[in-house]
């Protein structure tokens, strides 16, 4: 989907890491497959905004983490809504997709914050003219 342009381009394949997590905590802005809440065969791809114990809102498209607001260059595609703050609790991730206009994250009231993260995306393999593209 486009969801994580121009991070990830409609069409690109990307290699992820299933052992990345192992003996490392996942780490603020890092990109990640998750699991879709209820729904074992779908997974989603979205950048991590917060970590366990952080107050996240978003408020007309900026996201304040803690109290203060978040610098992210990264994004091409900033959304104008706004959020009711949260406090995530152990183990959970605020996720969210560069594209934020139409991305599908944890602002979603059923996706919400992901606690069953799968791997960390790497880099893109394919196509030719992107590969070895990292994302760390």
């Amino acid at each position: 989907s486009g969801s994580m342009l121009s991070t990830i381009e409609i069409g690109d394949r990307i290699v992820a890491s299933r052992l990345a997590y192992i003996t490392n905590d996942p780490q603020r802005y890092d990109i990640v497959i998750f699991k879709y809440p209820d729904d074992e065969k779908q997974y989603y791809v979205k950048r991590i905004i917060g970590l366990p114990g952080d107050t996240i809102r978003v408020e007309k498209g900026t996201v304040i983490r803690n109290g203060e607001p978040v610098d992210e260059p990264y994004l091409t595609h900033k959304a104008s809504y706004s959020t009711e703050e949260i406090t995530l609790g152990e183990g959970e991730y605020y996720v969210l997709g560069d594209n934020r206009p139409i991305s599908h994250d944890s602002h979603s009231s059923d996706v919400g914050p992901v606690t069953e993260i799968v791997g960390k995306v790497r880099c893109v393999i394919w196509p030719l003219s992107r590969i070895g593209t990292t994302l760390d």
